[in-house]
């Protein structure tokens, strides 16, 4: 195996970042006496997998018309992919049925796929039909495949969605000062790679404080503008105003606990609003995650404000699964005060070998902000 071509499979993946969901990012390229002569990639759920991007392009490149497979252009070729082909017919067919029509002899792939229904089958019924098959023995590439599909890789172990909590705090580690002004703490810069990264997401959540305060719009950036970013509010008493910017269309949900009163409630589905309740008074984090997973939805972004922090915060202490990346974008500032907002509330911890831990710590510029950034969990 070429790690240079795998490599270059790895970075075509990436193309489908935040597109591919409930699928995972796959990249493919098919390779030719050391030359490669088609790549493609999964470019949306329900699309061509990368595989067939890839035989497609090569195929297209040939002049071949036909829809049927010309196996004279796939002789002496050898296919890389990031992930282990597909063995079942879903909403597309089977990638390893198309594999041994196109009568490819080498396979290379970065990692098995995990999902129950392929894990090793596909690698199996490749081998079974002579073709030789690879797995990517490199760690450090191996780990990078892994890391760009945390989401499915989580859901499809867990049923959840993967969880990446995001602030702009001062260097004392405040939101907003004692009088609740916030705008803005962090640069310019670090609030555009934030929405780079929401918009990745399948939900973005915020707390209903945030949203009668700030009335954020929690908008993706143009390069997402056609994707349905689920809102997710947590509003205890469904107490935000409908006229409020996140409920401008129907990708809005909110949850809400029993205390919410019936008027609100009637109020909330004469407006055609989705809400449920995870609590008799208080919100179950971990029935919210769940009752997402339920909805399909493989990601979050959770972004305020301090109360909101502090629940995520608070569950994981209990179960570790329920928060799995952080993300603080800190600007060189001091705001000071008893009063002033903290960014993570709840109940905290009180003894530091309960303390969260960050793994793969990073820190890098950010504008004159510095972000950092680490994983609670890898899957």
């Amino acid at each position: 195996m070429d790690l240079n071509l795998m490599q270059r499979a790895y970075e075509l993946a990436k193309n489908g970042e935040g597109f591919t969901s409930p699928n995972p990012c796959v990249g493919a390229l098919i390779e030719k006496g050391g030359i490669v002569v088609a790549e493609g990639w999964h470019k949306v759920a329900g699309g061509h997998h990368a595989e067939v991007n890839a035989i497609n392009e090569l195929m297209k490149k040939s002049f071949v018309t036909s829809v049927d497979i010309d196996k004279t252009l796939f002789q002496n070729a050898t296919l890389y992919v990031t992930l282990e082909p597909c063995c079942f017919h879903g909403k597309t067919p089977a990638c390893t049925d198309l594999l041994l029509k196109a009568g490819f002899k080498k396979v290379f792939i970065g990692i098995k796929d995990p999902n129950k229904k392929v894990n090793g089958k596909g690698i199996k019924i490749l081998k079974k039909y002579g073709v030789e098959v690879e797995v990517l023995g490199d760690k450090i590439l191996s780990e990078k495949l892994r890391e760009l599909n945390q989401p499915f890789m989580k859901f499809v172990k867990t049923g959840m969605p993967y969880v990446t909590l995001k602030a702009g705090v001062s260097l004392d580690g405040k939101i907003a000062t004692a009088k609740g002004e916030s705008k803005w703490i962090t640069s310019e810069i670090s609030r555009i790679d934030a929405k780079k990264n929401r918009s990745k997401c399948d939900a973005v959540i915020v707390g209903g404080g945030t949203v009668k305060k700030d009335n954020p719009e929690l908008s993706t950036t143009p390069k997402y503008k056609n994707k349905k970013l689920l809102r997710v509010i947590i509003d205890q008493n469904l107490s935000v105003s409908l006229d409020s910017k996140v409920f401008r269309d129907e990708n809005v949900f909110v949850a809400c606990s029993d205390l919410a009163s019936k008027k609100r409630k009637e109020e909330f589905k004469k407006n055609g609003i989705k809400f449920k309740s995870f609590g008799e008074k208080e919100i179950s984090i971990k029935k919210l995650l769940q009752y997402l997973g339920f909805l399909g939805i493989l990601s979050v972004f959770v972004e305020g404000g301090s109360f909101t922090f502090g629940k995520f915060h608070d569950a994981f202490l209990k179960e570790k699964n329920l928060l799995d990346k952080i993300i603080f974008y800190m600007a060189p500032k001091i705001i000071g005060g008893n009063n002033s907002l903290p960014v993570v509330g709840g109940d905290g911890i009180g003894k530091l070998k309960n303390v969260m831990s960050l793994k793969n710590f990073i820190s890098e510029k950010s504008g004159d902000d510095i972000k950092v950034s680490g994983v609670l969990n890898f899957y």
